[in-house]
């Protein structure tokens, strides 16, 4: 007689929430296989009263013989099985943004809730809600995250925020990934969860790899499915501890610092829900007004930040140009 494989209690407890939530999500059941197309899941994100960005990734399959751009479908509506659509719309996934794609779909109310989907190869991939800001509020709901470094747990808050129906957005402040190399600051091959690429994330492809591997997480997934993200980063999206010129960790051996730091924001850019500006260089501040209730204000001082100090740099915390 087989004797019953062990099981721990976390383990049990994470599988079968995971099952049980993300059924409304989905109208076409998906398996296990890593050929499907939409394996990164979906995501919408900086609300505005008139309008939300909505996000996704299209994976090339793997018996593609030419990996050019591939035509994607969108459907935005007022209902869960998307009968009452209000946009739609084609746009391509194509390997210049990694297969990524984003629509800035405009045209809504204010403070409603709406469902969006996308397809294509004929696949379908989650049916996902999102949110307008509403134009006038007496109260806002917001959740904020930061620092989700795969390797050292799991991203039980994340599927816990999933659950939270009543939010307005969910605020990222930033480290929605870490770049070391696996090991360093946690080890994920030891807790069950799938390795992260060999080596530190330091170059656009890597980069990409390390966004690919966060958002294979069905409780990140969960969450992006659920409520719409407005973020910024901070310094793992690129280095630790970077700053305008650097960070400690970047060495001469991985090229010119300028160079990393412009790539891993492109890799933010392709990879997070986020509505992109036309201005030259690294721009990621950006407000959203709730109403008369509220601005929100986002932040880009990491990009352009001066070098930390420390206690013992008595000139540099004197210096007025700071």
């Amino acid at each position: 007689m087989r004797a019953p494989e062990s099981i721990s209690r976390r383990t049990f407890l994470r599988e079968a929430t995971a099952a049980v939530v993300s059924l409304p999500l989905v109208v076409r059941a998906q398996n296990g296989s890593t050929d499907r197309l939409f394996r990164h899941g979906v995501a919408s994100g900086d609300p505005l009263p008139d309008r939300v960005i909505l996000w996704t990734r299209v994976t090339p399959p793997p018996t593609r013989s030419a990996i050019g751009p591939i035509q994607v479908r969108w459907q935005l509506a007022a209902d869960e099985r998307l009968a009452s659509v209000v946009a739609s719309g084609t746009t391509e996934a194509s390997p210049a943004r990694d297969f990524t794609v984003k629509v800035d779909a405009g045209g809504l109310r204010p403070g409603q809730t709406y469902y969006y989907a996308f397809d294509a190869g004929g696949e379908q991939s989650p049916v996902a809600r999102t949110r307008t800001l509403p134009a006038q509020a007496d109260r806002v709901r917001l959740a904020t995250v930061s620092c989700a470094n795969y390797a050292t747990g799991y991203f039980n808050v994340y599927r816990c925020l999933a659950n939270r129906d009543e939010l307005d957005a969910i605020v990222h402040l930033g480290d929605y990934i870490y770049e070391f190399a696996n090991g360093v600051y946690g080890d994920a091959s030891e807790i069950g969860r799938a390795p992260l690429a060999d080596g530190e994330a330091a170059t656009l492809d890597q980069y990409r790899a390390r966004y690919a591997a966060y958002r294979s997480d069905p409780d990140l997934q969960a969450v992006h499915a659920r409520h719409p993200f407005i973020t910024v980063w901070d310094d793992h999206e690129s280095a630790n501890n970077a700053w305008a010129g650097g960070s400690e960790s970047h060495t001469a051996a991985k090229g010119p610092w300028p160079v990393r730091q412009m790539e891993a924001y492109r890799a933010y850019l392709e990879w997070m829900p986020i509505r992109e500006s036309t201005d030259a260089g690294i721009h990621l501040y950006r407000g959203f007004r709730i109403g008369t209730l509220a601005d929100l204000v986002m932040l880009d001082t990491r990009a352009m930040r001066d070098k930390q100090a420390t206690s013992t740099d008595a000139a540099m915390l004197a210096d007025p140009a700071r």
